[in-house]
């Protein structure tokens, strides 16, 4: 019977070893590598789910206040435009075409025939009335009177025109029938005005009224 030798003795015992010991040992550990790789894999993947999400809710963020940023811009610029739009219209037209008539209905010639247009106006209607006619009290009566027809003159019941308040353009009152044909300068630049008005609205605003 062959007996063992000292190094296979020790060489059995480390076979023994390594099968009982070692390599349960190495499988376990790489069991547990396997699953931290797994559980880190995991922990990442929520981690990039979780930046992903704040980027995301950031970028959302920024978006949104971009929108109201530009919203409000675009409001503030609007309103800044209609404003604008309105001083043109009040401050700039209106002041124009104000002092335009004004100026214009102030003229001896011009109330002479607004004066004539009114009287022969009336008689064509076939109204038999005592008129009177009334210029502003800034404008020399004696030179309308001479620009007046003396027919014009005679249907006057003062025979003369009458100074008024008014600050332009005349007024002719029908005595009989209790009635005032107003053709004075704020009367004027009402009807004026809605017509030209119309016009440089569509220019500025773009629409008609």
């Amino acid at each position: 019977m062959a007996t063992e030798t000292g190094s296979e003795k020790v060489k059995k015992i480390c076979e023994v070893l390594r099968k009982e010991t070692l390599e349960p040992a190495l499988e376990e550990a790489e069991q547990r590598i396997a699953e931290a790789n797994k559980e880190a894999e995991s922990i990442l993947a929520k981690a990039k789910a979780k930046a992903d999400k704040l980027v995301k809710d950031a970028q959302s963020e920024i978006d949104k206040r971009r929108n109201v940023f530009h919203a409000s811009m675009q409001q503030g610029g609007r309103q800044t435009l209609e404003q604008l739009k309105e001083q043109i219209e009040k401050q700039l037209f209106n002041q124009a075409l104000f002092q335009a008539i004004a100026k214009k209905t102030s003229e001896p010639d011009v109330l002479a025939k607004m004066i004539t247009a009114l009287v022969n106006a009336i008689e064509k209607e076939g109204l038999n009335t005592d008129l009177s006619a009334i210029i502003p009290a800034h404008v020399p009566a004696r030179e309308v009177n001479e620009l007046l027809a003396s027919s014009v003159v005679d249907r006057l019941r003062e025979k003369s025109v009458l100074l008024g308040p008014q600050k332009g353009g005349a007024e002719v009152k029908l005595h009989d029938k209790k009635i005032t044909i107003d053709l004075s300068e704020a009367a004027l630049r009402e009807m004026v005005g809605s017509f030209i008005r119309k016009d440089l609205r569509e220019i500025l605003f773009g629409l008609t009224e």
